[in-house]
């Protein structure tokens, strides 16, 4: 027993001592491996930075310092070029030495497992490289400005000899359209040809840097003289010829004008030309002077002058037809309004006998007259000043047009205040019929109640028959007035009117229930023997109508009474009625009619 326990544990030793020498050969491997792919990357890292420091080697520097020293160059293009030869040579006995001792330690790194420094010191020779390239390019585009400054300032040379020589041939033909700008101009360009002598030396000296800001000097000078040669010709013909042209013509037209009868408001024309002749020949004094922005603002003040002094002559020139047609038009348009107004006085002068005028009418009449005096005397001044020759039309003609606005106003008034009047005896009869209408209406219904025999009436109707009587009444009396309010009046006739349609409709309801009362109250007669609550609402129905004359509550008595012994018998009755009155209606309305 003990035997066989002992021979297990043997063989599971075994077994584990077996499984960890497996691990440590798989992990020795491993690392093997690790290290093995780890220098083959090493070398090709290192083999990278190489490669890339031989693409440094493509840029063929040293031929273009022999082609840059061949332009023998002087001052500061020389200096330039020193810089530039300096850092080229730092390149080759520093930067690159270095390089290669970091492409020589990367490889060396590749030998050990340091992959920390390993990959370090790729970073470091890489951005070296970079470095050197950018130097390299920078060293190369200096160089390539020298040359191409060289090469662009000899073609300057020859393209500037050829547009001087045309400048000089410019100012030369033409000559007169530069007036007094002339010597002003050909000094200009004797500076700017001899700043081009200096930029010529220069450039064939070997010194484009310096030639370069001269270059810059020159070009903005001689752009500066062609815009003058631009623009001088154009400000001189203005200056020498247009404007002089124009104020002649200026004060030959206001001379014209003045002896026509044309008159101007402030007249300093006289004046304001003279100081435009001062400010022309003080502007050719700037132009000599090549004060061309100077020139042009001022050129440009003077054509606004001018123009005023056009638009003014231009502004009597217009207004004066205006002027000659609405004078005639605005005298017959004044005595139409003053010939209106008067027969609006005497309209209001006769109807002031008979009616009230409570509209300001009277006053509105006056102050139509007193406006209409003062459009006759302003009419009347313009009119004496074209007759004297002292008008200024583009003043009378503002103010024509404002009075034939004021004429339109004022006829317009008139009409609304002789509209307000005529129709007042036309109101008046209006009235007079409304109330022969309402005593005939009243008549008639006095005459249907009496027709009726009715025991008597409320108070309350009564009141209301009274009231109306009363306002009736009170019409007729102030339509008898010497002096008729037509305003109060018509008002009086709308409330009679309202007055009159209540009181019809409360006289229609109360024959209608006095009516059915009786006949509903007759009807049950043959109930009061047999029908003990019938009898009862019989003798009250019977007092409201006899004693009370409330003929709706009499009804209302009787015929709930009715209903609650057989319903529906009312409604008949009520139907049956209603239905007979309507020819008894229609026939009551034509004779009302023929009344009227």
């Amino acid at each position: 027993m003990f035997f066989c326990c002992f021979n297990i544990f043997i063989f599971e030793g075994w077994d584990r001592m077996f499984t960890l020498l497996i691990v440590i050969i798989v992990v020795v491997g491993a690392c093997y491996l690790g290290f093995v792919f780890y220098q083959r990357r090493t070398i090709k890292m290192a083999t990278s930075v190489y490669e890339s420091k031989k693409d440094l080697n493509k840029i063929p520097l040293d031929d273009e310092f022999a082609l840059a020293k061949k332009m023998n160059l002087t001052g500061e293009s020389k200096k330039k070029y020193g810089q530039l030869h300096n850092k080229y040579q730092h390149y080759r006995n520093q930067i690159l030495p270095s390089i290669d001792e970091l492409i020589k330690t990367v490889k060396e790194d590749g030998k050990g497992i340091n992959f920390i420094k390993t990959r370090n010191d790729w970073r470091t020779a890489n951005q070296t490289i970079q470095d050197a390239d950018a130097a390299l390019k920078e060293i190369q585009a200096g160089l390539a400005q020298l040359y191409d400054l060289n090469k662009q300032h000899q073609l300057a040379v020859s393209e500037l000899e050829k547009k001087y020589k045309q400048l000089r041939e410019d100012i030369l033909n033409q000559n007169a359209s530069f007036g007094p700008s002339i010597d002003g101009l050909e000094k200009m360009l004797a500076n700017i040809e001899g700043t081009f002598d200096e930029f010529t030396k220069l450039t064939k000296s070997g010194d484009p840097s310096s030639a370069d800001e001269v270059l810059t000097d020159l070009n903005t000078a001689t752009g500066k003289l062609e815009d003058y040669m631009k623009r001088i010709p154009k400000l001189f013909l203005s200056l020498d010829k247009e404007f002089n042209e124009q104020l002649d013509e200026i004060q030959t037209g206001y001379t014209e004008l003045r002896s026509k009868g044309y008159n101007f408001p402030n007249d300093n024309f006289e004046t304001s030309v003279n100081n435009i002749r001062d400010q022309i020949r003080h502007n050719l004094d700037s132009l000599a002077k090549l004060k061309v922005e100077d020139v042009s603002a001022v050129n440009a003040k003077i054509e606004d002058a001018i123009d005023q002094l056009y638009s003014a002559i231009d502004k009597e020139l217009k207004a004066r037809p205006s002027v000659e047609k609405n004078t005639s038009i605005i005298g017959e348009y004044v005595d139409h309004v003053r010939r209106q107004n008067e027969d609006l006085t005497k309209r209001l002068q006769v109807l002031n006998e008979s009616y009230v005028l409570n509209h300001q009418e009277i006053e509105d009449n006056h102050q139509f007259d007193r406006q209409i005096t003062g459009l006759e005397r302003e009419f009347d001044r313009e009119t004496k000043s074209i007759d004297e020759g002292k008008a200024v039309y583009s003043e009378i003609n503002h103010t024509q047009q404002k009075m034939l606005s004021s004429l339109k106003e004022l006829e317009n008034s008139q009409k609304e205040l002789f509209d307000s009047i005529i129709d007042l005896p036309e109101k008046e009869r209006d009235a007079q019929n409304a109330l022969s209408k309402f005593d005939l209406e009243m008549r008639n219904k006095k005459r249907r109640i009496d027709n009726q025999n009715l025991p008597g009436l409320s108070d309350s109707y009564q009141n209301n028959f009274a009231a109306v009587i009363r306002e009736i009444n009170h019409l007729d009396e102030d339509l008898g007035k010497a002096h008729v309010n037509i305003d109060d009046v018509s008002k009086q006739v709308i409330i009679i009117q309202s007055d009159m349609d209540t009181l019809e409709d409360q006289t229609t309801k109360m024959l209608d229930d006095a009516n059915l009362a009786e006949q509903t109250i007759q009807y049950a007669n043959r109930y009061i023997s047999s029908n003990p609550e019938i009898a009862s609402a019989s003798v009250k129905a019977q007092n409201y109508f006899e004693k009370q004359y409330d003929y709706s509550k009499s009804l209302s008595t009787i015929s709930e009474a009715l209903e609650n012994q057989s319903s529906g018998i009312f409604s008949k009755i009520k139907n049956d009625y209603f239905n007979a009155q309507k020819p008894k209606q229609a026939s009551d309305t034509d004779s009302k009619d023929e009344d009227q």
